[in-house]
C-alpha cells in the first residue's frame, strides 16, 4: 500500500523528524504508535486487510467526514485517511489526513 501525506508535519512525524507541535512532541508513545501503524499499513496489499488487525477498529466515517476512514492509534486518538482508488474497485494509496483527538 502506498502512503501519501496531506501535510508535511504528518510526513515528518512518520520520518521521526522533530516537529514544532506541542501536542505531539509531548506524546512520544503516540508518535511511535503512528509510525508502527503506518509500517503495518505499508505492508498490506488491500485496504480490506486492515481488518486483520482488530485493534485498529477500522471504520468508514459518516457525516461531514463521510469521504474518509479511520483506525485507532489508542483510546484517545485515531488516524484519519482517505482511500485513493487506482481503479474503480481497487485502492492502492492511502492519503493520511490527520491524527485526531477523538474525544475533543
Amino acid at each position: 500500500m502506498n502512503i501519501v501525506f496531506k501535510n508535511q508535519m504528518l510526513a515528518d512525524l512518520y520520518d521521526g523528524k522533530r516537529i514544532n507541535n506541542k501536542q505531539f512532541r509531548s506524546n512520544p508513545v503516540l508518535i511511535k504508535k503512528y509510525q508502527i501503524v503506518l509500517l503495518l499499513i505499508k505492508s498490506i496489499e488491500k485496504v480490506s486487510q486492515i481488518n486483520t488487525y482488530p485493534g485498529f477498529h477500522y471504520e468508514k466515517l459518516k457525516g461531514n467526514l463521510a469521504m474518509y476512514s479511520s483506525i485507532r492509534l489508542n483510546k484517545k486518538y485515531r488516524l484519519i485517511f482517505r482511500e485513493v482508488y487506482s481503479r474503480v474497485d481497487f485502492v492502492d494509496t492511502l492519503e493520511i489526513i490527520e491524527i485526531s483527538n477523538h474525544y475533543s
